[in-house]
């Protein structure tokens, strides 16, 4: 069995890269990143020169700063993922999470460190507590707390319970991670607080750390802000109700009917869920594009738009800072951004906040200019190079807050 002092898991995509590539550059070989699968970008750079679409589609599952020897790929969840999708069944992320564990858990030997993922690390924790100092990272809050979200002063404990089976395993495996955990990483304050709702006791667990934006990238310090009618807003991410394109689309139909001259642009997979069959006008779709393109396009935008419901840290909007972009979003997308400062922060699910914001920010040009550049100030301070240091800090902690019992109250709320 493999034996290094630092293993990270995860398997699929996400920050994981480039989290790997800090966690690289910390431990060099002493430290592997488990995935399903990945491409070097040694590889990829020569594929580009023989077929540039190849090397789009191939270089999803890759990142420039992470060379594949610290990478040890398991292919199985990719596999047997494409299996179901032939046999037009439904994809049972749960097995393919867990079986991608165990069989990570045949080919290395505990680790000083493990860190892994929301849903992705219950079987690891389990064989690997007492052995191994667990950080779990989680990407977004706990899932619970869209329920407290949906219905608001309503929300009673006992709602956890009334849910289908398979939000029910969901809220049981988070339940289960958390507890398990020496150390929670979270993107936000927002995250944070979401932890602390579904059990007090572990929140001295949690180490909030924000996620990075590549400079080299998406730096775009020399941006011209001028006075103009055609504003270009711009929405970056899926395009469903999580991240709150419904309400942004909503929003857009009483904005456009007031300047016409505007367009709206989305960048990102749509959600089989959201109904876009009524669309505004000037409403362009773009789909997932590769990073140089939405590069690219950015620099021609105006507004970010990001009415997000629930989030853990949103990449997007550090990319639109490092951009020079004015933002309007929410709290729940994990900024670090501050209303009326560095963006326009909005209400969740609010129509007319949404409408009213872009209205704000079409209206006043030295508005829009000065949250940008102090967004783009702040940008300057959550590089990965930021995230290395901060992450390294925490890593090297001596002593780690073992895990509580949950109260009574909350264990009663969430026996699934």
């Amino acid at each position: 069995m493999l034996k290094v002092k630092l293993i990270s898991l995860h398997p699929g995509k996400q920050h994981n890269f480039e989290q790997a590539a800090v966690l690289a550059d910390l431990y060099k070989n002493d430290f592997r990143h488990v995935t399903s699968i990945y491409t070097g970008p040694a590889f990829i750079k020569r594929l580009r020169a023989i077929s540039p679409k190849y090397a789009r589609m191939l270089g999803k599952r890759s990142y420039p700063k992470l060379p594949s020897k610290y990478v040890y790929s398991l292919p199985h969840p990719e596999v047997m993922k494409k299996i179901y999708q032939l046999r037009r069944k439904p994809v049972d992320y749960f097995y393919l999470n867990e079986s991608f564990q165990e069989k990570a858990l045949k080919r290395f030997s505990p680790p000083e460190i493990c860190i892994s993922f929301d849903m992705s690390s219950n079987v690891l924790f389990r064989n690997w507590k007492g052995k191994s100092k667990l950080v779990l990272d989680l990407t977004i809050g706990v899932p619970q707390y869209r329920l407290k979200i949906q219905h608001g002063d309503q929300f009673n404990w006992k709602m956890l319970n009334d849910v289908d089976p398979v939000s029910k395993r969901m809220f049981a495996q988070y339940v289960e991670e958390v507890n398990l955990a020496d150390i929670i990483l979270c993107g936000s304050e927002f995250v944070k607080n979401t932890v602390s709702w579904l059990n007090p006791d572990n929140e001295s667990k949690c180490r909030v750390l924000p996620y990075g934006v590549d400079l080299e990238d998406f730096g775009n310090p020399n941006k011209e802000f001028v006075e103009k009618k055609d504003l270009q807003f711009v929405f970056v991410g899926t395009v469903g109700w999580r991240k709150g394109a419904d309400v942004l689309l909503k929003a857009w139909k009483n904005f456009v009917a007031l300047h016409p001259e505007c367009e709206l642009h989305f960048f990102g997979a749509v959600d089989n869920h959201i109904d876009l069959s009524d669309m505004p006008a000037n409403v362009h779709m773009h789909g997932m594009v590769n990073r140089a393109i939405l590069v690219e396009q950015l620099k021609k935008m105006d507004v970010f738009v990001f009415p997000t419901t629930f989030e853990g840290s949103s990449i997007a909007v550090f990319q639109a800072m490092a951009m020079q972009l004015p933002v309007i979003t929410t709290a729940n997308s994990g900024t670090v951004l501050k209303h009326g400062i560095s963006c326009e922060m909005i209400e969740v699910g609010n129509v007319y906040a949404v409408t009213n914001a872009m209205e704000k920010l079409y209206a006043d040009l030295a508005y829009r200019k000065a949250i940008a550049q102090q967004a783009y100030r702040l940008s300057n301070d959550y590089t990965w190079q930021h995230y290395k240091d901060r992450l390294s800090q925490i890593l090297n902690e001596d002593e780690l807050i073992a895990p509580r019992k949950m109260s009574e109250e909350l264990q009663v709320s969430v026996d699934l």
